[in-house]
């Protein structure tokens, strides 16, 4: 029974950490304030992205997966925040997600678009070169140094939502 307890307290005490902070029972990611890794990829949709190309920019990487109820749990909010940015070139969003590219396009397909450029990458690239074991995990970087980050779902329920709009107003600023 305790086991039953502990598993079902888990995303509870994800959702409940503060602001800015490592999550969950592990540091995910690398360390606030640092070099965010390099990376060249291709998008599920054929583009090409790097760091190298992004270092002047406001990237909003999102590591998720499909399958994933703490991703699916914050689709909305983070629809509304893409949306707001639309046309902002700025800012880019990046979606690594851990799932093969035809998976996520029959999902985004029936789901709609969230508004980020999704990339797919194996769970042991997430975890090898961005430290992330837990999805869904946001990093907020900036001219390519990791500004802050957090690990579960951005939702107004624990005003995780309201913290991830003002990191990326202060971003802009």
């Amino acid at each position: 029974m305790k086991k039953l307890i502990f598993l079902f307290g888990l995303p509870v005490f994800t959702s409940l950490n503060s602001f800015g902070q490592n999550t969950g029972f592990e540091a995910q990611g690398p360390p606030d304030n640092s070099i965010f890794p390099e990376f060249s990829y291709v998008t599920i949709d054929g583009d090409s992205v790097s760091s190298t190309d992004l270092k002047d920019k406001i990237v909003i990487v999102n590591i998720w997966f499909v399958g994933c109820t703490g991703c699916k749990q914050e689709e909305p909010y983070l629809r509304k925040v893409t949306e707001h940015y639309q046309g902002d070139d700025d800012i880019v969003f990046l979606g690594f997600c851990m799932t093969k590219p035809d998976r996520i396009k029959r999902y985004l397909e029936k789901n709609g678009e969230i508004g980020f450029s999704n990339i797919s990458l194996t769970r042991e690239e997430v975890e090898e070169k961005f430290k992330v074991r837990l999805s869904p995990s946001h990093f907020l970087i900036k001219n390519g140094i990791l500004i802050a980050k957090y690990t579960g779902p951005i939702t107004p329920a624990g005003n995780t939502l309201q913290w991830y709009e003002e990191m990326i107003r202060n971003l802009k600023n």
